[in-house]
């Protein structure tokens, strides 16, 4: 987990950025919360939150501000934040695979992994999702969220799709299942995760694996949006 001398140690003698909405005060200067997160974690901040970096960095005891306190800041209009409703109307809350590797890392990070890479789910990039050290521990996850009803696409947001999530999720974790076993040649010594959100489904299909998959190396996480965790036994 992160540790106060981590955080102060990593933003020594760190310019701040402006600060724009939150902020947080370490060895005396005033930074946005966000560019604190990111360089003490190695997370980068299109993987979190405001919310994630104020609670971490505020369990730690470092001072917050929820108005700016730094006087180049004052002079900086706020950020228009969007609206609660503005992720799912664009189809990214929770179970989608953005949604997923972000609580992931969240998770990671809260038990002392170092972020080494993300892929951009967004784009889909390629690569392997998540890559993360720990110690002499490394990892890799392929990361799948749970397919929806209909299309993103708001011109077809009346249709339904051919496929049942439940048909398409089976795709879905063959896919994760053999990128997974890919990653065990592409990055020897890494511990190969499948990280899909917890639904029935899928419980169901790395129920029906297990065997291969423990004898491959494979590990299925099942993810909560609330960051807990289940599947077949991997600690983080």
């Amino acid at each position: 987990m992160l540790e106060v001398n981590t955080v102060t140690s990593r933003m020594n003698d760190v310019p701040p950025e402006p600060v724009r909405e939150h902020a947080v005060r370490v060895g005396g200067v005033v930074y946005p919360v966000k560019q604190v997160f990111e360089l003490a974690s190695g997370v980068p901040r299109s993987q979190f939150t405001s919310q994630t970096a104020l609670r971490h960095l505020r369990a730690l005891g470092f001072p917050i501000a929820t108005d700016p306190i730094n006087p180049v800041a004052s002079r900086v209009s706020r950020v228009p934040q969007p609206s609660p409703a503005a992720p799912a109307a664009a189809g990214k809350c929770w179970p989608w695979e953005g949604s997923v590797q972000a609580v992931f890392v969240e998770l990671l990070v809260g038990y002392g992994w170092r972020i080494e890479a993300t892929a951009d789910t967004a784009t889909k990039a390629r690569g392997v999702d998540v890559l993360a050290a720990k110690e002499t521990r490394r990892l890799g996850a392929e990361v799948k969220g749970w397919p929806p009803g209909g299309y993103a696409d708001p011109r077809r947001a009346g249709e339904i799709k051919p496929t049942q999530p439940s048909t398409q999720a089976v795709h879905w974790f063959s896919q994760a299942l053999f990128k997974a076993i890919m990653l065990l040649d592409s990055h020897p010594g890494h511990e190969s995760l499948m990280v899909l959100p917890d639904y029935p489904r899928y419980r169901d299909l790395a129920a029906r694996t297990r065997t291969g998959r423990d004898a491959a190396g494979v590990h299925v996480v099942l993810l909560n949006a609330d960051g807990t965790l289940a599947g077949d036994g991997w600690t983080p």
